[in-house]
């Protein structure tokens, strides 16, 4: 399998919505999921290039020639993974400074992640190390304007990443066809942008570079991950919120550390006037740490439909240690 990462940067302020957030339009999230993502590379291949470049997406990430991660954020020349669960066994005494720090943290420098998986049975994670800052969340006030009726103010929840800072994705590819056609989706989707609002120009970005193929990298910390991704012992971390098929569940949850998102949404199609409400599922969060890992598979989450309307679930793992 060849491993490729594709950096984001931004040129405009993003809203990405959880669709776990009891907020909705009033906050924007960081990143993004891997099925927000996949969703927004089919659209855009059947816009652009018709229903056969849509068919090619569908059967290589059904046949697992095709998989990607969440959206994770990168600074500079480092890239950050999610922090594992897995609870500390360490016999170090924190503050109550430390502790909520610690707590906070959400991500780690892939150059780093060793030495914080080791902070969890001896000694602690350096807090001049927890900079977590990646950008700025804000609220815009925005103006809903009716024929006849005064104008309704309401707020949209935004985030601004800071210049040198961005977004990435890791993709599993088995051959060269699959990186061309998701550079070039990706290429065309920054232009018209992802997440929400993009119709207010929100969402918009570039390509950092050419897609980096972790086989041939020689800096230290993307070996490290080539070297993770290919690792077949576990535990796994879970690079890409995801959910077993049924015949995979039990086996999957056997001795895992694991959070819940809530993954639904709506689907607009030419078939309704409307869009419609997508089915809700519950995924394993990025970050989860599993014993065994599970091949997933994309999930018909249409309802009353007469077109299949697919959400991505086919995971990608690293091999850690913890």
């Amino acid at each position: 399998m060849n491993y490729f990462l594709l950096k984001l940067a931004f040129d405009t302020a993003v809203h990405f919505g959880g669709s776990d957030s009891a907020v909705g339009s009033q906050s924007s999230a960081l990143t993004l999921r891997a099925d927000t993502i996949f969703s927004a590379l089919c659209h855009t291949a059947l816009e652009v290039y018709g229903e056969p470049a849509l068919e090619e997406l569908l059967v290589s990430a059904d046949a697992d020639a095709l998989r990607i991660s969440d959206a994770m954020p990168w600074r500079g020349n480092s890239f950050y993974l999610p922090k594992p669960i897995a609870a500390s066994t360490s016999p170090a005494e924190l503050s109550t400074v430390e502790r909520k720090a610690v707590k906070k943290l959400a991500w780690i420098p892939a150059s780093k992640f060793d030495r914080y998986t080791a902070s969890l049975h001896s000694g602690t994670y350096p807090l001049d190390e927890l900079d977590q800052s990646f950008g700025q969340a804000y609220e815009q006030t925005k103006a809903s304007v009716t024929d006849g009726a005064d104008a309704k103010p309401y707020f949209v929840g935004l985030y601004r990443l800071h210049a040198g800072c961005g977004l990435y994705v890791l993709c599993a590819c088995e051959g060269t066809d699959q990186i061309k056609l998701l550079k070039d989706l990706f290429t065309l989707l920054g232009l018209s942008g992802i997440g929400g609002r993009t119709s207010a120009g929100y969402g918009r970005f570039h390509l950092d570079g050419d897609p980096i193929c972790l086989n041939t990298a020689e800096e230290e910390s993307t070996r490290w991950m080539l070297q993770a991704l290919e690792r077949s012992t576990s535990p796994y971390l879970l690079l890409t919120s995801s959910l077993p098929a049924e015949e995979e569940m039990d086996a999957a949850l056997e001795g895992a550390s694991f959070q819940l998102v809530r993954r639904s949404g709506f689907a607009a199609t030419e078939w309704v006037e409307t869009p419609m409400k997508k089915q809700t599922q519950y995924f394993l969060a990025a970050g989860s740490v599993l014993q065994h890992p599970y091949q997933g598979k994309l999930y018909d989450v249409g309802t009353a439909l007469p077109h299949p309307v697919y959400r991505y679930s086919k995971p990608l793992f690293m091999g850690v240690t913890l």
